[in-house]
């Protein structure tokens, strides 16, 4: 049974945010109580389009008693508590909605401060969010109020996404200077006034508390060790390196497990040009996994992208650009979209030799272009992050070595190349792929989308039948599908089935099968064709008595066998295995003057020529003068090979018609 929750607020005059914060969550709340602690009658308007439980309160210079004011209107089991420029995002919302509440007194959600440009968290601060309201929690402090840590605490993913709207550090910096004045203070508050100083840009002031606050009887042990942090920063821009150091090495006794710290070090270093010893502290940065049961402030760039970046520019300036490219990738996981590291990669990759930075696939299959939609068993691929995305890299250029992919799945993304980046695309999975690699290419069959188009109405029952929707098959649906750019849904190509049938070949893929299938509503053909195990060319002449069924089936299924083999194999003629320079010739099933003269003629032309023989016919005319000719005789049974062995002693015994 899900819980009944109250959302309680404090709120001035914060119209611009507030109808935004109370939206987000007026679906995932049972009561909204709002506590209004200013004069504009906007708010209290708004306030009043999702509750009628609106309280005046009179301001008196102290968070705590309008919080707990707020508290003591509400009357639901649990209580949320949020600020007017917080919001809740939907997807939070339901996090809420799915929680186990039964044995729990107190959630921990995130606190995202501050957003990068990318709208990522750039501060995470963890709160005390929602709470069992009969624990009858008491709000304390005047500002940087806070509830009592007790009960079942519980830390979740749930996140609250703060829009900051102005500085308050003035205001706070007076309430609390106003607390110390009054004697009404204790360690935290020293801790906080100090903080404020410093965002203030008031350090002597800031040093002056911090260093109080660090000797003081109950000073909570994780603002200790971000005290000696700021401290550090401090002596830093007051150019005292001796101090800097004293100070950070402090805080990483107190506390070895952030990232920050080392990072603080890294730059130290970068800005001395000493770019081995920075190397050495943003190394430590990268590898160093912040633990989920530190409450205290956190930037999350520290634990991902920033000591990645950071490296790279240390390993481009002592001349290691494998390293420099490597690390530059890592960025690029965390933020595809970064400017920074995307320009580093257009100045890193012509540097490199392509080995140098290309990954080992392992046999792994690869689903290119996936937009999202991944495939069990696939390495999920594409150019945008998004959901369900392993790894981020374009089709064209696959960051793997060559042959070390055991198979490559794309559909409908090859059709969004143009068409001067579609054979070098083809000839990229060629590389990647392990010999004998099976490629599984779906894309839309332009011919069929076309004729599709002509007889399609404007205007029909269903959308995906009207001529609009054919349009789109051809051209792309032009809108994005998965928070990826709208161009990325643009149709830059197309072909017919016999165009991609010989760009296929041409790049040196064999291919086995081709057919039509519907995707998704638009006419499309699927290739599965496989990368040669060798250079070797194999022709299978095709025998006079072709219409014998019993022929027929031998010819194919040995042909098909070997190409599912990834042998280039082809049933072709005499002329065409001198002129197209094939290396292997398979005859059999017809046996005859002209027959021997051609095979003569191969061995003069110094080609490797097989005799495939599958009933005792030696002795009868012609057979033994080509079975003599031939490089191996392949037999049926072994005593069709007793029988051919004083004709040719190279023979090979396979008794079944196609194996």
């Amino acid at each position: 049974m899900k819980p009944s929750i109250s959302l309680a607020m404090i709120v001035k005059d914060e119209e611009e945010v507030f109808d935004r914060c109370l939206s987000s969550v007026k679906d995932v709340v049972d009561e909204i109580i709002i506590v209004a602690t200013g004069t504009n009658p906007q708010t209290t308007k708004i306030a009043k389009k999702y509750t009628d439980k609106v309280f005046p309160f009179t301001w008196v210079r102290d968070f705590s008693k309008a919080r707990n004011y707020s508290f003591e209107q509400c009357t639901k089991e649990w209580i949320i508590w949020l600020d007017s420029d917080d919001e809740v995002p939907p997807a939070d919302c339901e996090k809420i909605r799915n929680l186990d509440f039964s044995d729990k007194d107190m959630i921990i959600c995130d606190y995202f401060y501050a957003q990068d440009e990318f709208g990522a968290p750039s501060c995470n601060v963890p709160r005390e969010r929602i709470i069992r309201r009969s624990l009858g929690l008491k709000w304390q402090k005047r500002v940087h109020e806070y509830l009592p840590m007790i009960g079942r605490q519980y830390r979740s993913n749930i996140g609250v996404w703060h829009h900051k709207q102005h500085g308050t550090s003035d205001r706070n910096i007076v309430i609390l200077e106003e607390m110390i004045a009054d004697g009404d203070y204790d360690s935290r508050d020293v801790f906080y006034l100090a903080k404020e100083y410093q965002d203030a840009g008031r350090q002597d002031e800031a040093l002056e508390r911090f260093a109080q606050f660090v000797t003081m009887p109950g000073a909570f042990w994780e603002d200790v060790f971000r005290s000696y942090h700021y401290m550090a920063q401090i002596w830093l821009n007051k150019g005292d390196e001796a101090k800097f150091k004293e100070n950070l090495f402090k805080s990483i006794e107190i506390e070895e497990r952030r990232a920050e710290l080392y990072c603080q070090m890294g730059e130290f270093y970068m800005g001395k040009s000493q770019w081995d010893k920075a190397i050495h502290w943003y190394k430590i940065a990268a590898n160093t996994v912040r633990p989920k049961e530190l409450l205290s402030t956190y930037q999350p760039e520290y634990y991902s992208w920033l000591p990645c970046l950071q490296l790279c520019v240390c390993y481009n300036n002592i001349g290691n650009v494998n390293e420099a490219y490597k690390w530059n990738e890592k960025v690029l996981e965390y933020r595809s979209k970064d400017q920074r590291a995307l320009n580093n990669r257009k100045i890193l990759k012509p540097a490199l030799k392509k080995d140098q930075y290309l990954k080992e696939g392992e046999g792994k299959k690869l689903n290119l272009g996936c937009g999202g939609k991944a495939l069990p068993g696939y390495w999920n691929c594409d150019l945008f992050q998004g959901k369900g995305i392993d790894e981020v890299f374009g089709m064209t250029d696959i960051p793997y070595k060559e042959g070390t992919i055991g198979g490559i799945y794309s559909e409908h993304s090859l059709e969004h190349l143009a068409f001067d980046q579609v054979n070098p695309t083809l000839k990229e999975w060629l590389r990647v792929l392990q010999p004998g690699g099976e490629l599984i290419l779906k894309l839309p069959d332009l011919d069929d989308c076309c004729r599709a188009y002509i007889k399609a109405p404007v205007n029909a029952d269903s959308f995906f039948k009207t001529r609009h929707w054919f349009k789109c098959t051809i051209f792309g649906i032009q809108k994005s599908q998965a928070g990826e750019p709208d161009e990325a849904q643009f149709h830059r190509s197309g072909f017919s089935r016999e165009e991609m049938s010989i760009l296929l070949k041409g790049t040196g893929f064999i291919i086995n099968d081709v057919r039509s299938y519907d995707g998704w509503g638009t006419p499309s053909m699927e290739f599965r064709a496989v990368k040669p195990v060798s250079n070797l060319k194999i022709g299978w002449i095709a025998p006079d008595n072709w219409d014998a069924a019993q022929t027929r089936i031998r010819v194919l299924k040995v042909n098909k066998w070997l190409q599912s083999r990834g042998y280039h194999s082809t049933l072709t003629n005499y002329p065409e295995i001198i002129n197209e320079n094939y290396d292997v010739c398979i005859i059999g099933k017809a046996f005859s003057e002209d027959h021997f003269k051609n095979v003569r003629m191969l061995k003069q032309s110094h080609k490797t020529v097989y005799c495939d023989l599958c009933e005792d016919i030696v002795g009868w005319p012609w057979v033994d003068e080509i079975l003599s000719c031939c490089d191996k005789v392949i037999v049926c049974s072994p005593a069709l090979a007793e029988r051919v062995k004083p004709v040719n002693a190279n023979v090979e015994i396979i008794e079944d018609a196609w194996e």
